[in-house]
């Protein structure tokens, strides 16, 4: 092989190894998924009655989402970004929480129930909470989260709106 061309090959496979250490074995940091859990609210059965009752007639059932997103360095703290849209009054407070298990288990709240802070529900019958907070979710277990009918967590009997959290990322 003439000396021109066994140096453009070299250089070549050089290139290439570079590129391929750049984006790293398992993809980079542009595949890479950003690790989180996401849920959608539902109206609880229980809770329909209660906040779509007679005062409002007619009106849309309360729903929501939230996302949770563990924050990097190893820490249990996390960002947590919720937001609801409920028929009911200006100026309520509603108290929320993170459990583990799935929608309706008996477990205690994943940080004492006064680390929430309360959704302040606006004019439009919305709210929203974007906070960071001493939170970790294991990436093995199911979780949800609660919205209660008022500004004090409690037992299942108070719940408006469940979210089954759903994980994405590495694990």
């Amino acid at each position: 092989m003439p000396r021109n061309l066994r140096s453009s090959a070299c250089l070549l496979v050089i290139a290439l190894a570079g590129c391929h250490a750049s984006s790293g074995a398992g993809g980079g940091a542009q595949n890479q998924r950003v690790a989180r859990w996401s849920g959608s609210f539902k109206q609880s059965q229980m809770a329909a009655s209660a906040v779509v009752g007679p005062a409002t007639p007619n009106s849309a059932a309360a729903f929501g989402s939230i996302t949770v997103t563990p924050l990097e360095g190893g820490s249990n703290r996390a960002r947590v970004e919720l937001s609801i849209s409920a028929p009911m009054a200006n100026g309520r407070q509603l108290a929320w929480a993170v459990f583990t298990g799935s929608c309706g288990a008996p477990t205690p709240p994943l940080a004492g129930p006064n680390e929430f802070p309360l959704i302040d529900v606006g004019n439009n019958g919305s709210g929203m909470v974007r906070t960071t907070m001493s939170i970790t979710l294991d990436t093995h277990s199911d979780h949800h989260a609660n919205i209660y009918l008022t500004s004090h967590v409690s037992d299942v009997s108070n719940v408006m709106m469940c979210a089954n959290l759903t994980y994405s990322g590495a694990r």
